[in-house]
């Protein structure tokens, strides 16, 4: 090796691990962004999905709550109505489907006021955990005339935990004073109830999460508060509240978000190595064959694979999130296609999903939430995964709506979100739709027309209520639903795109849902667009 020929080598091995380097470090940033969107995707997925259910548990406390309270209300009633020498056994007489061992009171007592102060009249069941001559008694008794609610404390006597009631009405002068036993477990008996399924649950009467304060629970008390992700609400008891604290007992979303990100790691660093050891091999390479112009050809495209690998990646996260199968049916077909934008890396937030509500009904959505990127997708999974819950608890689409316009808010996060939502029966042909200012689906049946759908308000501006519509949808006929990405082009009328896709779907009016799906992406899809494209098929197929 001549002199001359020892530094151009020294250079171009110095060169090479400084391209390599530089392939690691992007690598490495690439790999490590991935992860952490996918990461950041599930973990706001966990915990919109834990306020939801937390949601859901509340409203099956509150449902509990106001039947303990109904029975004291009643009382009183029949005080109003019973004749003043039977008042007594008149409360004894109703509150015995109440009180005794496993009901809802262990006991109860019939109070009267007099003056300034209050006297029992009437008791049944145990004795009271306190003493009816205690003036504390009477004094808590005596405050109950001071609310237009019962009022609710908790009693802690020895090892024994209950709930005082107490609720008077000023007209009569009576009052009801009722204990309820908290169980000797701490367990709640809501807890049976499928929306705590998958919960970890602590109940605190107040608004204050502290030992004393705890009523009922499913762990062992000395393992609060319960710590990681958890979720809170509030729900009336009384003139208090009872504060709800959850966290949750196994992964909430899909097994797929759960360990993305852990192959999206591993597979970034492999990818990585490789394609660092690549450059390595291509930048020696390049240099000794003196600037060859295919070896650098070469090693850009094993760079451009790399930005092609994190594409790839951030759309089989969008995929992940849409359904992997349509259900089964009798008398109906779907058919579903999404399309991924043809431009950026970045993924959009276009949807869709049905899901079967019993044997012959079900529910469907398409929706779009608008911007792109890993934000977008955790508003989309959040829609969804709403959406179909409060299907499955079987509102209706108008109701869907209104109840998620409460969760959603552009000012928090960005985002407006169009939704159609609709639930059909295969039965009989029957269609209800509501709109979130989604573009109307198209019904093809030997003619296609827009469906008239009253377009209310997108979620994210605030709550807002929603009209239904009724569609009676022929045998053998098709709704086509779509996202806006299908029909819209820069500078053209939206109009012109609707009757663009209505004269696609006339060419396509013979074919299976599945052929008239992929007809219609196929015919209207442009190869330069950057949006996604959502699009849904329900065909009714049996007589009716």
């Amino acid at each position: 090796m001549t002199p001359h020929e020892r530094p151009a080598a020294t250079d171009g091995r110095r060169e090479a691990r400084r391209l390599a380097a530089g392939i690691v470090a992007a690598g490495m940033l690439l790999t490590g962004t991935a992860a952490w969107a996918a990461a950041r995707v599930d973990a706001n997925t966990e915990q919109r999905l834990l306020e939801s259910q937390t949601r859901q548990a509340a409203s099956v406390l509150t449902s509990a709550v106001q039947l303990i309270e109904r029975p004291l209300g009643t009382a009183l009633s029949v005080q109003r109505v019973a004749a003043p020498s039977d008042r007594t056994k008149a409360f004894r007489r109703f509150m015995v489907s109440f009180v005794g061992p496993d009901k809802m009171f262990v006991g109860a007592s019939l109070w009267q006021r007099r003056g300034d102060t209050v006297e029992p009249i009437a008791s049944t069941g145990e004795a009271p955990a306190v003493s009816l001559d205690d003036p504390a008694t009477r004094s808590y008794v005596l405050r109950a005339f001071e609310h237009t609610t019962p009022t609710a404390e908790q009693l802690r006597i020895g090892d024994r935990a209950r709930i005082a009631w107490a609720q008077a009405d000023p007209v009569t002068g009576y009052a009801v004073y009722a204990e309820r036993a908290i169980p000797a477990d701490r367990r709640a008996p809501v807890d049976t109830n499928s929306a705590y399924a998958d919960l970890h649950y602590a109940i605190y009467l107040g608004r204050e999460v502290t030992p004393e304060a705890l009523t009922t629970t499913d762990v062992p008390p000395a393992t609060l508060p319960l710590d990681g992700d958890t979720a809170r609400d509030e729900i009336r008891f009384g003139d208090t509240v009872l504060t709800l604290v959850t966290s949750p007992r196994v992964h909430l979303g899909s097994s797929l978000s759960r360990w993305l990100p852990t192959w999206l790691l591993l597979g970034g660093l492999l990818a990585t190595l490789v394609g660092a050891g690549t450059a390595h091999r291509l930048a020696r390479a390049r240099r000794s064959a003196e600037d060859d112009a295919t070896t650098i050809t070469e090693l850009y495209q094993q760079v451009d694979a790399l930005y092609g690998q994190q594409r790839d990646l951030f759309e089989r996260l969008q995929r992940a999130l849409l359904p992997s199968a349509m259900p089964t049916l009798p008398q109906a077909e779907f058919a579903s296609r999404y399309v991924a934008g043809a431009r950026g890396i970045d993924i959009g937030g276009d949807w869709y999903s049905v899901v079967a509500l019993d044997e012959h009904r079900f529910g469907f959505v398409v929706g779009d939430v608008s911007g792109r990127g890993v934000d977008t997708v955790a508003v989309m999974a959040q829609a969804r995964f709403t959406v179909r819950a409060y299907l499955l608890d079987g509102h209706g689409p108008a109701a869907v709506l209104e109840r998620c316009s409460h969760q959603f808010d552009i000012e928090a996060d960005g985002h407006l979100t169009t939704v159609l939502v609709g639930v059909g029966d295969a039965r009989t042909g029957e269609l209800i739709l509501a709109n979130a200012g989604h573009p109307a689906p198209m019904l093809v049946n030997g003619v296609v027309e827009p469906v008239s759908v009253p377009p209310g308000r997108p979620l994210g501006i605030g709550p807002a209520t929603y009209a239904e519509t009724t569609v009676q949808v022929p045998a053998g006929a098709t709704l086509f639903c779509f996202t806006d990405g299908l029909v819209e082009r820069r500078g053209e009328d939206i109009d012109a795109g609707t009757a663009r896709l209505a004269a696609t779907l006339r060419t396509a009016a013979a074919k299976s849902p599945e052929e008239m799906v992929a007809h219609a992406v196929a015919s209207l899809r442009r190869a330069d667009t950057a949006d996604d494209i959502a699009a849904l098929a329900l065909r009714w197929t049996g007589a009716y």
